[in-house]
């Protein structure tokens, strides 16, 4: 599941000098001003607290500001779910401010309090020395508190040599609505000047429509309608003989995207000899669907509710399911797995059946299962203490089944549930928790399957294969390009306009609005197919010219729920690129 990004398109600003007209502004460097944004509500450059996450709504206001167009406003709209402060961040690079003395200081105003507290922040950060209280100690550094007119914030910072990055943070605590505006940057006491970025490419050339045309390659359908698949056999050249295809999904509800992808899966079971399927859902839980799949009698629509995940709750993941227990009707050729751990019941039922004859070892395990019931003192937040408990445990029980003589697998699978249970515990301590564990997960799947090529189906943020995709996220696909290198395939997706299925009170349909100047998927709409696979990996060996470009324009992606946040790198994020010009929110079974 993806992280929190906005950083958003474009508003083309003109500025005149000497009659004379200037090229465009994209934005600047960091918005300090928040006077560029794509709309009328969200600005340019600033990541964004998750509003689901955090109860705040941040947006655009144009009628209360301190200075310029608009200011941008914080409003509490419904209780926190994961964290306890809303607002907004910037990142800095460690060789603009390591060493030297930083401060931001910007004008905060307040109303409706109920004990709110507003104001700015300094957030030094290593990847490399993960702090998980890095935003727990937001409200200590200060801020204007309860209710208040236009009042200036400032926080001083002497930044450590070694930093590589620093974020500068706007928050708010409590209920209420905060406004920002006019925010300024001093580094050892000079004031920061914001530069200007140019506008990125909007409308493209007869040339350039050339040029890129030589790295698509149409498509006939979303549809698994059993016609003909022939616009498919460039899959064979596209992934050659690598032991494992990542396919994305720019949101988890768009029914096109699954169709499209449950059409691949297809394919490359039938032709290409891929006898794994890994869903990104929890591990335990999807091998009971696989019993099914491979000939068992039970219900699949409760087995899909089993595995927690409303975005495979839909008809269109059924079906899938239905061909594969088709396709297994003569004998088991594709196994249905998962990769994720985002539950501790799986693995401890698992770990409960196989020790079952085992007293000593099954009362620890019920021991560990109580007190990961007291794991979650608030949602979504880990006792950090609990956590070394467990794992203590957890290394106990690993030594005695390691002591005792059991069938292979049955001793394989023990130590792999301990193992899920490991990783669920380390989110407290480890940013990319969730994508090691996915990553290391599949790489096991693989090693007990020798010989084996898998489908791995997950969102956009998981299957990249970027080393990095932001300071704070690494992706399963980065952990797995490292480890398997060009055995690794990736293919993302882009959709023009639609719906999508989002969580917000409840499952609903949202709209995906029309691709708008100066993001990706408006200028591959102008190349009017609306179904393609853009080749990504030929564009890098070949230095296409459309490079130059392509990787600066941002593309849209949405989660679990409905916000829409925007992205760059797509030339080096994926190998392959699926666009879809009409999309629809999938069909969720009832």
């Amino acid at each position: 599941m993806n992280k929190s990004y906005l950083k958003i398109s474009f508003v083309s600003v003109l500025l005149f000098c000497a009659g004379c007209t200037r090229p465009p502004i994209y934005s600047t460097e960091y918005n300090l001003d928040f006077e560029y944004a794509k709309n009328d509500s969200v600005p340019m450059q600033w990541i964004f607290q998750n509003s689901s996450a955090t109860g705040y709504v941040l947006s655009l206001d144009k009628q209360v500001k301190q200075h310029g167009e608009a200011s941008l406003r914080a409003r509490w709209q419904e209780g926190p779910t994961m964290t306890v402060w809303g607002g907004f961040q910037n990142i800095l690079p460690g060789e603009l401010i390591a060493g030297k003395e930083l401060e931001i200081s910007g004008w905060v105003k307040t109303r409706d309090s109920v004990n709110v507290c507003a104001g700015y922040g300094i957030f030094p950060y290593n990847p490399e020395k993960y702090d998980p209280d890095l935003f727990g100690r937001i409200d200590t550094v200060g801020g204007v508190r309860g209710m208040s007119e236009w009042t200036r914030h400032t926080v001083r910072q002497t930044i450590d040599k070694d930093v590589p990055y620093v974020l500068i943070a706007g928050f708010v605590t409590g209920k209420g609505t905060a406004w920002f505006d006019n925010i300024e940057l001093r580094i050892d006491g000079v004031r920061y000047e914001d530069k200007a970025i140019p506008a990125p490419k909007t409308e493209l050339s007869d040339r350039e429509k050339k040029e890129l045309r030589r790295y698509v390659y149409p498509l006939r359908t979303c549809e698994s309608d059993g016609g003909d698949t022939q616009d498919l056999d460039i899959l064979r050249q596209l992934v050659g003989d690598c032991k494992v295809v990542g396919l994305g999904e720019n949101t988890h509800g768009t029914s096109e995207v699954f169709k499209m992808k449950d059409r691949i899966i297809r394919y490359l079971a039938e032709n290409c000899g891929f006898d794994i399927f890994a869903l990104e859902a929890n591990m335990p839980e999807c091998y009971q669907l696989n019993n099914y799949t491979v000939g068992g009698i039970d219900n699949p629509i409760r087995l899909l509710i089993g595995i927690y995940m409303w975005p495979w709750r839909t008809h269109e993941m059924l079906n899938m399911i239905e061909w594969m227990k088709a396709f297994n009707a003569s004998e088991p050729r594709i196994t249905f797995t998962g990769v994720d751990m985002q539950n501790y019941n799986g693995p401890i039922l698992q770990l409960q059946t196989i020790l079952e004859k085992n007293p000593s070892d099954k009362n620890l395990v019920e021991k560990i299962k109580d007190k990961l019931h007291r794991i979650y003192p608030r949602p979504f937040q880990i006792d950090g203490e609990l956590a070394e408990d467990i794992d203590s445990d957890l290394e106990e029980l690993k030594t005695r089944i390691e002591a005792k003589n059991r069938p292979p697998m049955q001793r394989a699978w023990a130590l792999q549930n301990i193992e899920l249970l490991h990783q669920f515990l380390s989110q407290k301590k480890d940013p990319d928790w969730r994508d090691r564990g996915m990553a290391d997960n599949l790489l096991w799947i693989l090693r007990n399957n020798p010989g084996s090529k898998a489908v791995v189906w997950a969102h956009n943020a998981h299957i990249n294969c970027l080393k990095q995709v932001d300071i704070l996220h690494r992706s399963m696909g980065g952990f797995l390009k490292k480890s398997i290198s060009d055995d690794y395939r990736t293919f993302g997706f882009v959709g023009y306009e639609g719906s999508y299925t989002a969580w917000k009170n409840g499952l609903q349909s949202f709209e995906l609005p029309k691709a708008h100047p100066g993001t990706l998927e408006y200028v591959l709409g102008q190349l009017d197919e609306p179904l393609f696979i853009l080749d990504l990996k030929k564009m890098r060996e070949e230095d296409s010219s459309c490079l130059q470009w392509l990787g600066n324009l941002e593309f849209r992606e949405v989660g679990a729920t409905p916000e829409i946040f925007y992205n760059t790198q797509i030339s080096d994020m994926f190998d392959y690129l699926i666009f879809i010009r009409n999309t629809s929110a999938s069909h969720m079974i009832q």
